[in-house]
């Protein structure tokens, strides 16, 4: 039985898992880059806006509905970032002229009248999950049922409403469009795509093999997601303060509304007078000063806190300096290994599952052109020795001659890993986000050479 969606993407974040995520790419590969091919009609533009498709949900999966069919999701994310793509490029050609694309030959003489996305785009989030799994992914109308948590009534029901949308819409030529909407990727674009969902996911440092590109489409999208929740909120707040003007405004008229249920022959409310009319205008006016003092406030804030990351960043890197610090936990622990050093100017970091790829990033870091970076190594103070030998010798092998080496205590209640991991490494204070306060330091570090535990041990 194939594993469902979510087990892959989860064996994919936790363990770094690339077969996981292959076959995530092979599931919907073909609809997300139908998607993006008929949008596009230059070839990188069509690759970045697929790859791109891919990381949202790497970043996304956390808020995602496990019972939510993953197919109808990814299709919107990719026409939506195919649309930012051609956004960009008409911004940039109304700048720079218009550039040379490589035509892309419909199937169909038709197609080119046909804009099957945009048709799919406007029709209903439930519309448009019964078109995507019955005619991009090839679901019966019981499969496609099973995956949306529906009876099969309904969902043939929502299907028939869709089609025939898409039918006034598209005209004769809506059936071929959709028969051809799901397109087979190009010989090794699928592990393209995983190599770079593994550098994304791994690191959040510029590393190479991931396309500046890519990441800003990637982020551009997820932009949207927030701005679309934002205008929600304050959609709810404002409706809030409707309510609750409303309901004092009413109060003062609860006699009248009683006695506007009596019997037929009881006298009628007499009507609102000139003054009464006026105080209604002042709250309604009232009112609209609320609302945009409402957003008003709700957008500095928004730029405080933005300001106030910003300057934490700063502070992390200042503090950082050119230097590399390594924290130690435990083996069992989620961040076994956390590497953190300063990048364009801020504080990241970076988490490493084993010796090896601490050695591996330790060496490339060492390797750095802009100049060698000092080492710093932390631990907790009952650390297994032979465990941090075995730190040190990945240290040394990495080229690093000498480093400063701290121990913190554990903290004394209880929180979980990455809290733990996290206040330690305030030690010399880093910090890639807001963190709790740093943990104090046990000694004053000592500075270990290194080479010591490059060389092989001898025999007895």
């Amino acid at each position: 039985m194939p594993a469902p969606d979510r087990n892959l993407i989860d064996r994919f974040l936790r363990e770094r898992d690339e077969a996981a995520f292959t076959e995530l790419v092979r599931r919907y590969g073909p609809v997300v880059w139908g998607a993006c091919r008929r949008a596009l009609a230059n070839t990188q533009d069509a690759e970045d806006a697929f790859q791109a498709t891919f990381l949202v949900l790497l970043r996304r999966a956390a808020k995602l509905d496990r019972d939510t069919p993953l197919g109808p999701w990814l299709y919107r994310v990719a026409a939506l970032t195919a649309r930012n793509v051609v956004r960009a490029n008409r911004r940039r050609a109304a700048v720079n002229g218009p550039m040379e694309h490589e035509p892309l030959a419909p199937a169909d003489p038709n197609a080119e009248r046909l804009d099957l996305d945009a048709a799919l785009l406007a029709l209903s989030e439930r519309e448009r999950a019964a078109v995507v799994l019955c005619h991009l992914q090839g679901f019966t109308r019981r499969e496609a049922a099973e995956r949306l948590g529906c009876p099969e009534g309904t969902l043939s029901a929502r299907l028939n409403r869709a089609l025939s949308r898409l039918r006034a819409c598209l005209g004769t030529g809506w059936s071929a469009a959709l028969a051809g909407a799901a397109v087979a990727l190009p010989a090794g674009f699928a592990r393209a795509t995983v190599r770079s969902a593994t550098v994304y996911s791994t690191s959040a440092l510029a590393a190479p093999g991931l396309s500046p590109a890519v990441a800003q489409l990637a982020d551009g999208v997820l932009r949207m997601f927030w701005m679309k929740k934002m205008m929600g909120a304050a959609a709810v707040l404002v409706l809030l303060a409707g309510a609750g003007v409303l309901t004092f405004g009413t109060a003062g008229r609860t006699s009248n509304a009683a006695r506007a249920t009596e019997p037929l022959a009881a006298p009628a409310p007499p009507p609102a007078s000139a003054e009464d009319q006026e105080a209604a205008k002042r709250i309604d006016r009232l009112i609209a000063n609320l609302e945009k003092q409402r957003m008003l406030l709700g957008v500095t804030l928004e730029n405080l806190k933005a300001e106030k990351m910003k300057l934490e960043e700063a502070n992390a890197a200042l503090e950082l300096g050119k230097d590399i610090e390594v924290f130690v936990s435990d083996k069992e622990s989620s961040h076994p290994l956390v590497v953190r050093e300063v990048v364009n100017g801020r504080a990241a970091e970076v988490t490493c599952r084993d010796l090896d790829s601490l050695t591996a990033y330790l060496r490339r870091a060492h390797a750095d052109p802009q100049g060698p970076k000092g080492l710093r190594i932390i631990a907790y103070k009952d650390h297994a020795a032979e465990e941090l030998r075995e730190v040190f010798t990945a240290c040394a092998v990495s080229g690093f001659a000498k480093a400063s080496f701290g121990q913190v205590g554990r903290p004394s209640f209880m929180m979980s890993t990455k809290s733990v991991v996290e206040m330690a490494n305030k030690s010399y204070g880093v910090s890639e986000t807001r963190l709790a306060p740093r943990a104090k330091l046990e000694q004053k570090p000592d500075e270990i050479d290194l080479r010591q535990y490059a060389a092989p041990k001898k025999q007895p």
